[in-house]
């Protein structure tokens, strides 16, 4: 009896073990960075709407968050989950960008050519960078890889109302 009593809690134990958390929306933008700003990893864009159902299937299944599922719609990242351990192989973008909408080679250029740095004084909060690199990407003014690369790499785009583009990236500390 002892010993059915001790093999079942150590069933249990070992069981919890596997219990896999829901990957919540920063571990998801860091994915993103990861797999398409870093290295590539995604060839094809589905449209929109595939996208949309795999995002939605993902957060039905609990492989994320609800604020994840939503970050990736709002900024165009869907995961590709593995089929066997549903887990996250890769995060993917699905954005089809304007052609007057900087892309992420361009905004590396002139990130490094910008030599305006002694006017970038100032130095708000990092969720506040953070809120206007979102609202620069969502305003079409760069792509989500430009956004995400200036996130993780501490540059500001600058955005000329006048001219209604991007002029330069002021560098931040984390």
């Amino acid at each position: 009896m002892k010993l059915s009593t001790l093999l079942a809690l150590a069933a249990i134990a070992f069981s919890s073990l596997s219990v896999k958390a829901a990957t919540d929306t920063p571990a998801y933008r860091y994915q993103a960075y990861f797999d398409n700003v870093l290295h590539s990893r995604c060839a094809a864009k589905p449209s929109e709407s595939n996208a949309i159902r795999r995002i939605d299937w993902a957060l039905s299944q609990g492989v994320i968050t609800g604020s994840a599922a939503n970050w990736g719609k709002q900024f165009k990242y869907y995961p590709i989950v593995d089929f066997f351990d549903s887990s996250i192989a890769v995060i993917c973008s699905y954005q089809v960008a304007p052609s007057s909408t900087m892309t992420l080679d361009r905004f590396k250029r002139l990130a490094e050519s910008f030599n305006m740095h002694t006017r970038c004084l100032v130095n708000p909060d990092v969720n506040e960078l953070y809120a206007r690199i979102d609202l620069i990407v969502s305003d079409g003014y760069i792509t989500n890889d430009a956004g995400l690369w200036a996130r993780y790499n501490g540059y500001l785009p600058i955005v000329d109302l006048f001219a209604d583009r991007v002029i330069g990236a002021c560098p931040f500390r984390i």
